[in-house]
């Protein structure tokens, strides 16, 4: 008897950042973000936007400046995947991305809705900003997906501190679903690094890695330096704010780094 092959009605609703679980297509992707999307239009956020003074202090312009980022168009990465496409990559991988790049805009979108309500001011630039955007763009896909998984990594500490900075029901059901979002965009960027690399020796992979712990660290230095009042306002000072983003750091290395996914994906099986 043929195996049955899974359809999209069988994809987990959430993917795992776990080591050792099974990657998914490009096309499943699709699936999870198209629904993804159905589940956020199906139920829009709302609440108490009001902020004491203490929590606008502390918030304003550190959520200013997620927002801005969180609202790219992600021209550079589009360009790299469709040149990768080209190469032999999984057709549906455009549209994958393309389908993460909405999520992220609308992550922001939500964030800037509710700016608005708060009577917060959005900004049009930061430094912070354009620094992440020049290393996107100064390369090819695999280098834009190492800068944006360093992102997602920070972000998920970020947005804890965030939601416990506030006592507005509004922002903490927003950072609440956002934190459920970044689990799975870790693990598409994840992946999708591991079958970008699978093709390179160990010496190559490994100096590859340092260099993006380099960029870490870096990263994680300049964050908190510019969103030390929010993260130490939400129960994270320096030290617990440097351990909780290697940690999921960690997680994320050891999921682009797994062994299974060193190969390449068969989208029937998968």
């Amino acid at each position: 008897m043929p195996a049955t092959v899974p359809t999209r009605a069988a994809t987990p609703r959430n993917p795992s950042l776990a080591a050792d679980a099974r990657p998914w297509s490009a096309e499943r992707w699709c699936g999870y973000f198209e629904g993804n999307t159905t589940a956020w239009l199906s139920s829009p956020l709302h609440g108490s936007a009001a902020l004491t003074t203490s929590e606008r202090a502390a918030i304003a312009d550190s959520i200013a400046m997620f927002q801005l980022g969180e609202s790219g168009g992600g021209t550079h990465v589009r360009r790299a995947a469709a040149a990768y496409v080209a190469r032999g990559g999984e057709a549906a991988y455009v549209q994958a991305l393309a389908l993460f790049i909405a999520e992220e805009q609308r992550h922001g979108a939500e964030l800037g809705r509710f700016m608005d309500a708060a009577g917060l001011a959005r900004w049009k630039r930061c430094t912070t900003d354009g620094c992440f955007r020049t290393l996107r763009h100064t390369g090819g896909l695999e280098r834009a997906i190492a800068v944006l998984l360093t992102a997602e990594v920070i972000a998920q500490v970020y947005y804890r501190a965030l939601r416990s900075a506030t006592n507005s029901s509004w922002l903490r059901a927003l950072c609440t679903r956002i934190l459920r979002d970044e689990v799975a965009h870790i693990a598409f960027q994840a992946e999708r690094l591991a079958l970008l690399r699978r093709s390179r020796g160990p010496c190559a992979r490994a100096w590859r890695n340092a260099l993006q712990r380099v960029l870490f660290a870096g990263a994680v230095s300049w964050v908190y330096s510019t969103h030390g009042r929010c993260l130490r306002a939400g129960g994270f000072p320096l030290r617990r704010f440097w351990r909780s983003c290697w940690s999921r750091y960690r997680m994320a290395h050891a999921r682009w780094n797994a062994p299974h996914i060193q190969h390449k994906l068969n989208s029937r099986n998968e």
